[in-house]
């Protein structure tokens, strides 16, 4: 499962008396009455009463961005991602252009595979972040949904940007995670387009270029297996 990568999280809510507004005592004591239940179901890591925690103080306070930012948080790491898309989608209407509903947003997308939904929120961060490795998350998406021509455009983009020293960390096919230079990652990735679109002979002199960056390429020596076929 995909731990989130560019935002930290953070699981820790700060208590806002004063957001409930005036003669709301008894609004304040409920919130720090289903606080005190998260922390104490946190210490015991009993997630199901952690959820209904964050539930009662969503009601009392249906402002609270940083219970919905948990929210959302839990039900990703659950693998629940229609509800985390669902609950970072309402805090994009609270909160537009929040970073971490919107990364929220993305990966569940993706885990759903919606991809072109996952797009969207990706384009969005890396038009803040400038993160190479978003980008090239979108071109892999793009390239997935065979959008060549937008995929090509951003490897493109990459291809200008990066250092040769730079490096990117890739999923094995065990689940592993492998280090491999960002360029080579691109020569995979166009790789896989020339081969999905019935070019073998492009496909072969990108894989072999992609070992010649980083000889240890699983993806790379399995596309150009794949294209000897």
């Amino acid at each position: 499962m995909r731990k989130m990568k560019y935002w930290m999280i953070a699981a820790v809510m700060m208590v806002s008396v004063a957001s409930f507004g005036q003669d709301s005592t008894y609004l304040s004591n409920e919130y720090a009455k289903a606080m005190a239940v998260y922390n104490q179901a946190q210490l015991y890591n009993d997630i199901e009463v952690q959820k209904a925690a964050l539930y009662d103080m969503l009601v009392l306070d249906p402002g609270d961005s940083s219970v919905m930012r948990t929210l959302s948080e839990y039900y990703y790491n659950n693998r629940r991602y229609t509800s985390s898309a669902l609950v970072a989608m309402d805090l994009l209407k609270k909160y537009p252009g929040n970073m971490v509903a919107t990364e929220i947003a993305a990966l569940s997308y993706e885990q759903l595979r919606i991809y072109d939904k996952a797009i969207e929120y990706y384009q969005e961060m890396w038009l803040k972040l400038d993160d190479n490795n978003i980008l090239y998350q979108i071109a892999y998406l793009q390239y997935s949904i065979k959008r060549y021509e937008e995929a090509n455009t951003n490897i493109g983009i990459l291809e200008s940007k990066l250092k040769d020293d730079a490096m990117i960390t890739l999923t094995k096919q065990d689940g592993a995670t492998q280090e491999v230079k960002f360029k080579a990652a691109l020569k995979n990735l166009s790789g896989l387009m020339a081969l999905d679109q019935g070019k073998k002979e492009d496909a072969k002199a990108r894989f072999n270029e992609a070992l010649a960056l980083s000889p240890d390429f699983e993806a790379a020596k399995m596309g150009l297996e794949e294209a000897n076929k």
